[in-house]
């Protein structure tokens, strides 16, 4: 029998369904940051760089105008990133808090290793400001992010193998192992990694429509985010390819037998397909530019809500197969808690809605870095 805790004997104050609905929705949304932040950075990094070596004027502005909203990317990313791990630890806790165990030190330290990269954006945004150079801050922000992100997918890998935990313990119980041994891990790791490009391609192309914008810098966005949105989506594909080929036997055919989770494989692929068109419209043409980067920052979403779905198929039926399921669990429904938290909820969402209006009716604040 594999060691997988008791469930717990307290019913769930809600739905299984609702849980799910809300842990996929918050999740899909914190993705979207981490896609932001991640491939922001990496590209104003590399911006930066490179226009230290050839004086562009128009690199340095691109690269500071990604530096200045770095800072606001990671508040998103930490504020939509606990609402999904505390549905995960209602629906998966007894795999998560096991495999947050085993690997313990490493958990721990995401919260210093977040306060540190934090603390580096803010720098990265003053020194750009100040048109100085930050590319060593910014290296040692995007490195600690990257390391956050191996962390997770290594925690979000090992609670689905439940047949190692026991010899990871005996190994060594300190909460010091990472889940190395795992095949679908580096892919995985890849392929989430990846796929920050195209959305961070996509978000270049709405920042392309900033009205102050010169008329290259705002060419430079549109090319430029034509170019990530294209080249990496290939890129993704071939990682994504790795990973669903190293998972467990038989949890594939599953996932794609399931109703559920069965149009989303092909809905990941279809968005893919039409996200890297309109990259490559953008590429060679100013034609409708409006219309190209809210049709690919639609795109982008959609695509990752289709990773977000078949992340989960792949989750509940790698558990299942070890004996753990996901949808049975005591349920009492206490629906004035419910009907108070959705209220909240949807309340929520239209102050953020809110808060964007009021930005963008503000008085454009003119930038600029060279």
């Amino acid at each position: 029998m594999m060691p997988i805790p008791s469930v717990d004997p307290i019913p769930l104050p809600a739905p299984i369904w609702l849980f799910k609905l809300l842990h996929l929705v918050t999740f899909a949304l914190h993705l979207v940051a981490v896609d932001l932040l991640i491939a922001g950075l990496a590209v104003g990094v590399t911006l930066h760089v490179i226009s230290r070596w050839s004086h562009s004027a128009t690199l340095t502005q691109v690269s500071g105008l990604l530096a200045h909203r770095l800072p606001t990317v990671m508040a998103y990313v930490i504020n939509l990133g606990i609402p999904p791990l505390l549905f995960a630890q209602v629906l998966y806790g007894r795999a998560l808090y096991t495999s947050s165990v085993l690997m313990g030190a490493y958990w721990i330290s995401v919260i210093f290793l977040l306060m540190a990269s934090y603390y580096g954006l803010y720098v990265v945004a003053k020194r750009a400001d100040q048109r100085k150079g930050w590319t060593s801050t910014g290296l040692a922000s995007l490195l600690l992010v990257l390391t956050i992100a191996f962390i997770y997918s290594n925690n979000m890998t090992l609670m689905l193998r439940p047949q190692v935990w026991s010899a990871m313990y005996h190994a060594n119980p300190s909460g010091v192992q990472l889940n190395h041994s795992d095949p679908t891990l580096i892919a995985r790791w890849l392929f989430f990694v990846s796929g920050a490009f195209p959305v961070t391609g996509a978000a270049l192309l709405l920042l392309a429509l900033k009205s102050d914008l010169d008329d290259d810098t705002r060419a430079f966005l549109r090319r430029f985010g034509g170019v990530l949105i294209a080249a990496l989506l290939i890129a993704q594909t071939v990682f994504g390819e790795q990973a669903l080929a190293l998972q467990p036997s038989g949890v594939m055919s599953q996932v794609g037998a399931d109703a559920l989770y069965r149009p989303f494989t092909y809905g990941w692929a279809a968005t893919a397909a039409l996200l890297g068109a309109l990259g490559l419209v953008a590429l060679v043409t100013r034609r409708m530019a409006g219309v190209l980067a809210i049709g690919a920052a639609l795109l982008a979403f959609l695509n990752v809500v289709c990773e977000v779905l078949v992340r989960d198929g792949i989750r509940d039926y790698t558990l299942r197969d070890h004996g753990f399921e996901v949808w049975n669990r005591s349920v009492v429904t206490n629906w004035s808690v419910v009907g108070i938290f959705l209220f909240l909820f949807v309340a929520a969402l239209g102050f953020l809605g809110y808060l964007v209006t009021v930005m963008k009716a503000a008085k454009p604040m003119e930038e600029k870095y060279v």
